[in-house]
């Protein structure tokens, strides 16, 4: 058994170390002008469709046509089968490739990545080939290692291993495997990444807390002052990044090519957070969002970012609970970068919180947030 089975991933704690090769600053950051935006943004007529209830995904869950899920199939309320299933969103018929054994139950969504799925059951990391529907156990060590993600033959997720003792938030390290030659190296010298972890070609990025003073770094990662950082790690030159420098919190990052999309928590403040993206190239931070009101889970697919956005209920996304006499809501909201132009993918409803979005080419697939279970939808932005 695992020492610790993860469920839900918290922001962790982290304390100052030196990283594994070189660690590098990073280019000097230069401030853009915010973008040109539209006020609450122009919606966009697309057609979008329901793929259905109990469809669990992650941040990389699509790769080109196909979006991979979790599956659960109930039976008077409880949960009797687990399956990897895929989504044709072409098609839009969907298939069950895979039933997790009992004994290993998904820990989280799965990722894609070309015909490689990659998830954690137990505790462990485990890869499934659709073109061969080979099932590989990638790690056995007694710890857990959770929300892998994937890029060619390079796996990367969150281990446990080198934490002492039990800490809230939770610590991990990153690691990395290699595909096909079967080896494991770990990227970062101490445990001090958090729950949120991406890859695209050499690159990958987490969130950090390292700089925490005590003693906020053993609170709630969203708390003021607790001072997350985005870094980055570069496969081919072993040198680590530190990619934000702000006195608040940075998290939840996410990178596709040279750009790096993470969401900004404004200082001293639990609720208001705007996205903000970093290209690796030019070295420029550029602000995305200026709704300052509650923004989450950004996504970046080539000239286009999503995410949820909360501005027509002033940060209420509590589902069903009215907040400052102000009803529950949010929307998917769609930034180009080369048209400087924010658009609004959803129609703001009275009690409907969309959120959750992920894109890739195409596609943008979101969540309608409900306190009976959420209902996953799809839009194709080029029909």
């Amino acid at each position: 058994m695992k020492k610790l089975i993860i469920g839900l991933i918290l922001i962790i704690l982290l304390l100052p170390f030196a990283s594994c090769g070189t660690t590098a600053t990073g280019p000097e950051v230069e401030k853009e002008t915010p973008p040109m935006t539209v006020e609450e943004g122009k919606e966009l007529d697309i057609e979008s469709w329901e793929i259905g209830e109990n469809w669990m995904y992650s941040q990389q869950s699509i790769w080109g046509d196909i979006m991979v899920g979790l599956e659960t199939e109930w039976q008077q309320g409880k949960a009797v089968k687990q399956y990897i299933g895929t989504y044709n969103l072409r098609s839009r018929e969907k298939e069950l490739v895979y039933e997790l054994p009992p004994e290993r139950v998904a820990d989280q969504a799965p990722a894609i990545h070309g015909s490689n799925i990659v998830w954690s059951s137990a505790g462990d990391v485990f890869l499934l080939d659709l073109k061969t529907t080979n099932v590989q156990q990638l790690t056995s060590e007694e710890h857990a290692q959770v929300n892998p993600r994937i890029f060619e033959d390079t796996v990367v997720w969150q281990d446990a291993r080198n934490r002492e003792g039990y800490y809230n938030p939770q610590r991990f390290d990153v690691y990395a495997y290699d595909i096909k030659t079967k080896t494991e190296k770990r990227l970062t010298s101490a445990p001090t990444a958090e729950g949120d972890l991406s890859i695209d070609g050499k690159l990958v990025v987490w969130t950090d807390n390292r700089h925490a003073d005590p003693p906020m770094d053993i609170h709630a990662g969203n708390e003021p002052g607790f001072n997350n950082e985005i870094y980055a790690y570069d496969l081919t030159t072993n040198e680590e990044m530190r990619v934000t420098n702000y006195p608040g919190n940075d998290r939840h990052p996410v990178i596709d090519g040279d750009n790096i999309v993470w969401l900004r928590q404004l200082h001293q403040d639990y609720i208001k957070a705007d996205v903000f993206l970093y290209n690796t190239v030019t070295g420029k931070e550029i602000q995305i969002s200026t709704s300052n009101y509650a923004a989450f889970n950004p996504d970046t697919n080539g000239n286009l970012i999503v995410w949820t956005d909360a501005r027509a209920t002033e940060g209420n996304t509590t589902n069903d609970v009215v907040m400052n006499g102000q009803e529950p809501g949010a929307d998917i909201y769609l930034y180009d970068l080369e048209t400087r132009q924010e658009t609004k993918l959803t129609t703001t409803e009275k009690w409907k919180v969309w959120h959750k979005p992920v894109i890739h080419d195409s596609f943008v697939v979101y969540e309608w947030s409900r306190m009976i279970g959420p209902i996953a939808y799809a839009a194709r932005l080029d029909g």
